[in-house]
């Protein structure tokens, strides 16, 4: 892979819902590619089959057709699920951040574990300061609990908690759909702020228009006819 090279391509990734007689097509045939250091917001009326689309990226549902390709190599397929060794490669940013964390364990704790179990490594004490600040985490809240934090601080935990991993994709869908105009702002603005400094790759649903002009491009999905 040469600096000029996609770090994540899509070839005419597809996804059913159901099997047999019920099975219904969600996704239609989608092919881009995302560069380092770029956004792109994945936009399109409710039913074009976006968060299937990140599921699929993020290697939750196998594809019904086509590909994933990751830092050159070969992702996932509809026969082919993510490598273990490479899944923090590409991480997530979910909707709902208090319900992605362990309400008992600080987010600290969390953080650490996220880590060990994607890389088998230990997170340092750098590592975590370096990823709350791309997050625009204050450092004191690592150690305070879900329930002790803002929704906007939760979101900009979880942000933090996969540029920990050492991604090459991010994956964030509808990020800032649950928080407040002024909170949402901050909260896109640390996730552009990770593309342009930390040079991984966004990828983002959402339907924001605001959120969508301010990454590099957007990708328009089209409902399926059935």
């Amino acid at each position: 892979m040469t600096a000029t090279d996609p770090v994540i391509e899509l070839v005419e990734v597809s996804a059913v819902h159901g099997r047999g007689a019920q099975a219904r097509r969600t996704l239609a045939p989608t092919t881009f590619d995302i560069h380092r250091g770029e956004s792109v917001a994945v936009v399109g009326r409710s039913g074009a089959g976006k968060s299937t689309l990140a599921e699929v990226v993020l290697g939750l549902r196998p594809p019904e057709g086509g590909h994933v390709i990751v830092g050159g190599e070969h992702w996932c397929s509809h026969r082919v699920r993510p490598a273990r060794a490479k899944r923090h490669l590409v991480q997530g940013v979910p909707q709902d951040p208090a319900a992605a964390f362990v309400p008992r364990w600080t987010l600290r704790h969390s953080i650490e574990l996220a880590v060990r179990r994607l890389t088998g490594e230990n997170a340092t004490e750098r590592a975590l300061h370096r990823a709350a600040e791309l997050a625009c985490l204050e450092r004191e809240l690592l150690d305070r609990r879900p329930s002790e934090v803002s929704g906007g601080q939760a979101q900009r935990a979880a942000i933090a908690r996969a540029i920990a991993a050492g991604p090459a994709v991010i994956v964030a869908d509808e990020p800032t759909s649950a928080l407040d105009g002024a909170t949402a702002e901050a909260v896109s603005s640390a996730l552009l702020g990770i593309v342009e400094h930390s040079e991984v790759a966004l990828l983002l649903v959402t339907h924001d228009p605001a959120f969508a002009r301010r990454c590099t491009r957007t990708v328009t999905l089209t409902p399926v006819a059935h």
